[in-house]
């Protein structure tokens, strides 16, 4: 698709059928394509969590503005953000990397995030807007 199409003919959807159910392949499919998106060093600073039980979404709702569409989904996909997610074995981000180029990332990474609280809550940010996109 054109990028322009895409632009132009993205929606943000507010009304759900309730009888829907996203089968098991779909979400699988659906969540492999969301970890895909690219985030700084490749620390994909995002986690996702999945709700499908309604009473868990009810709850949910009761704190998103009594929002319809927290609970007629089908599948509740909620992004969350990990600010330390850099310092959690980032080695293996670049496992499969050469020795040459982990040696150059890993203290990289380290010098990117240490004692910047700022930095840690804006690839956050970012990468998680990115992922939401």
């Amino acid at each position: 698709m054109n990028v322009f199409d895409a632009i132009e003919q993205r929606r943000a959807v507010k009304v759900f059928d309730k009888n829907h159910k996203m089968s098991d392949d779909e979400l699988k499919k659906l969540m492999e394509a969301a970890r895909m998106a690219p985030t700084a060093f490749n620390i994909q600073h995002w986690r996702y969590v999945c709700v499908r039980d309604p009473a868990i979404k009810e709850k949910i709702r009761a704190h998103a503005w009594d929002q319809a569409q927290v609970t007629d989904c089908s599948t509740l996909v909620i992004l969350t953000g990990d600010k330390k997610a850099w310092a959690k074995d980032p080695a293996r981000y670049w496992a499969s990397a050469s020795q040459e180029a982990r040696d150059f990332l890993l203290p990289a990474i380290e010098n990117y995030y240490m004692g910047k609280p700022q930095v840690e809550r804006d690839e956050v940010m970012r990468s998680g807007g990115i992922a939401a996109q």
